[in-house]
């Protein structure tokens, strides 16, 4: 039996799961890299985009951010602000 499409929801858990490598879990970051846990959904997006765009000064969040789509962002941004603070 072949395996089932992963829904839209698991797609943005495993694309955000990425994030927490250096943000740590839910964006509640206990090292150098800065926490977002706190951050509302307008900031997050803002950020991300910023990053994307190049608006931004980053090391590495910029070339990371290029890799996604506009919506893909958002999506992540939406996932995070939902998430418990």
């Amino acid at each position: 039996m072949a395996p089932q499409a992963a829904s839209a929801a698991d797609r943005v858990a495993v694309m955000a799961d990425a994030c927490a490598g250096c943000h740590g879990t839910d964006g509640h970051s206990v090292g150098a890299m800065p926490a977002f846990s706190t951050k509302s959904l307008d900031e997050l997006k803002k950020f991300l985009r910023e990053y994307k765009s190049g608006a931004r000064e980053a090391t590495v969040m910029d070339r990371i951010a290029k890799g996604y789509s506009d919506a893909d962002l958002d999506a992540i941004a939406v996932y995070y602000a939902s998430r418990k603070k």
